[in-house]
């Protein structure tokens, strides 16, 4: 006998696969045609979703806006011991009047409305993480809406997970931005300090 004819002769040792039935063969194609299809075309809207939506129309800018938050002085409505004599009146501060600015000039790019905001008011040091002595870095992708305002803040990552999320989203979504009758995207890193 040959080496040739000992390399076709199946190996004992070796199981083939058992030969499926025509049922067995019905039942994976049935799951083929209404598990396997349906699910490739929810996979495939996902990532087709920004250019249906019309994501042509967003300007991306790359830079990362970044803001530093300290929990001192204490925020707006903290309670505790006052300096003020108990007998002088504190006046009611007015909330800032809204700036209602024109539309940016159409010379100004998306990077120039974006490193010049209106408004950024600072987050809220959360109450549990000045408990804890947490410190942490959030990072959100904004998007600005053509009248300036963040229409929408989605979270890219964070440090420690869990902690500053809910305050940073809160805050970006006050922030003022020059109206530019476009929609904006870009990123803001918050960073959530202690001292």
């Amino acid at each position: 006998m040959s080496a040739d004819e000992d390399e076709l002769k199946p190996d004992p040792k070796v199981r083939s696969l058992p030969k499926l039935s025509e049922e067995d063969t019905s039942a994976l194609s049935w799951l083929g045609r209404w598990i396997g299809i349906p699910l490739l075309i929810v996979i495939a809207l996902y990532y087709l979703e920004p250019l249906l939506r019309g994501g042509s129309d967003i300007d991306v800018v790359p830079s990362v806006t970044r803001q530093r938050v300290q929990p001192y002085p204490f925020p707006e409505g903290a309670t505790g011991p006052s300096l003020a004599p108990p007998e002088i009146p504190r006046p009611e501060r007015a909330p800032p009047p809204v700036p209602t600015a024109p539309l940016a000039p159409p010379d100004m790019s998306s990077a120039d409305i974006v490193a010049n905001p209106i408004s950024q008011p600072q987050p809220q040091y959360p109450q549990r993480a000045l408990e804890a002595e947490k410190e942490g870095i959030v990072r959100l992708r904004i998007t600005i809406g053509p009248d300036g305002s963040v229409i929408d803040a989605q979270v890219v990552s964070a440090q420690p997970r869990g902690w500053f999320e809910n305050a940073a989203i809160n805050a970006v979504k006050r922030w003022r931005y020059q109206p530019s009758g476009r929609t904006i995207q870009t990123e803001v890193e918050i960073e959530f300090k202690l001292n």
